[in-house]
């Protein structure tokens, strides 16, 4: 098959995002045999309009991408939150190729009003839109024409490489890493109630007020130096949202603290993760591992070996392939596989 993946590949950082979920499903659909072509959306639109030509560069993008499907004639046309290509392009690109499928990833949350807007925008011409977010949050999105599904976060052998279950000697007991607390300030203040509780672990916080935010190679210098670390979302009260965190720290080999909340232990067992209710349970579980890191070690690998083994970047892209093409599913996939809605001929 054919693909076209067009997405935030942000050559602008200079590969700081190395470890991005475009990227990952990017590997996935060229392991499974496919031959991939990718059009970052915004890089093109950013160099445009560098130059001078304003407003020219979202226009630029969107020829790019039409001069793209004319010339290498994909089967399927993946979005990943590419922002700049308008509804119109897909048409022109999809009367001129009435058998192209077209598929939407989104990765974002369903809290967040402007990725609703999104989503929705794109059903218009989407066959299939694939979510971060599980159960009936989904609904909202099925038309006549445009189904949903959920996927997860997917892990990548040849990204996420570190064995941090290994270890037993690292500088850090657990690790936190968030964007900012502005828009959150509770995860803040439950990374300083933990650091209360538990004042004898060793911890490694990056995000909050006067500790940086990291990315790149530092972010994974981050994980590599902790033996444990806490998956805290912006909300735990979507059926499975999590954000791409989740995979890094699991695939990276942390124990990872995971809100039961989140529904996560419906896929996952105690012998793979440590799952909490409150920040009580939170705490006597990291005074629990602190003083037996043997069980730490265990437990992690577990954790480790069935996140890569349930949902590594190939089973993602071959659910997604199935899925948009309307194929039967070739593999019992560890997570919910309902299809919200059905698809007819755009």
């Amino acid at each position: 098959m054919r693909i076209v993946i067009v997405g935030n590949y942000n050559e602008k950082r200079a590969g700081a995002n190395f470890y991005a979920t475009v990227r990952k499903l990017t590997n996935g659909f060229i392991r499974n045999g496919h031959h991939v072509m990718t059009l970052s959306d915004r890089d093109v639109a950013r160099e445009v309009h560098k130059w001078g030509i304003w407003r020219g560069g979202d226009a630029a993008a969107n020829a790019r991408l039409v001069e793209l499907c004319r010339s290498f004639r994909p089967d399927l046309l993946v979005f990943f939150h590419a922002d700049k290509i308008t509804n119109d392009t897909v048409r022109e690109i999809r009367a001129a190729q009435p058998s192209l499928r077209v598929a939407v990833v989104s990765i974002d949350a369903l809290f967040l009003p402007e990725n609703v807007e999104r989503i929705h925008r794109f059903a218009e011409i989407a066959d299939a839109t694939f979510i971060t977010t599980a159960g009936h949050h989904l609904d909202q999105f099925v038309t006549p024409t445009h189904k949903v599904a959920f996927i997860p976060n997917p892990t990548d052998p040849s990204i996420e490489t570190l064995q941090c279950f290994a270890e037993g000697d690292l500088p850090y007991d657990f690790l936190c890493t968030i964007s900012t607390e502005r828009s959150t300030p509770w995860r803040g203040q439950m990374m300083r109630d933990i650091q209360q509780r538990v004042p004898e672990a060793r911890y490694a916080y990056y995000g909050l007020e006067g500790q940086r935010s990291l990315q790149g190679q530092d972010y994974f210098n981050a994980i590599a130096s902790a033996k444990m670390g806490l998956n805290l979302n912006r909300s735990d009260d979507h059926y499975l949202y999590s954000s791409d965190r989740f995979a890094q720290y699991a695939g990276n080999g942390l124990l990872v603290f995971v809100a039961r909340s989140t529904g996560y232990d419906e896929i996952f067992t105690d012998e793979e993760f440590v799952f909490y209710r409150d920040l009580d349970e939170l705490a006597d579980k990291l005074r629990y591992f602190l003083k037996n890191d043997g069980e730490r070690q265990r437990i992690a690998r577990n954790g480790h070996e069935r996140y890569h083994a349930f949902f590594s970047e190939r089973l993602v892209a071959r659910f997604i392939e199935e899925v948009v093409t309307d194929r039967p599913l070739s593999a019992d996939y560890a997570w919910p596989t309902d299809i919200h809605g059905s698809l007819s001929t755009k």
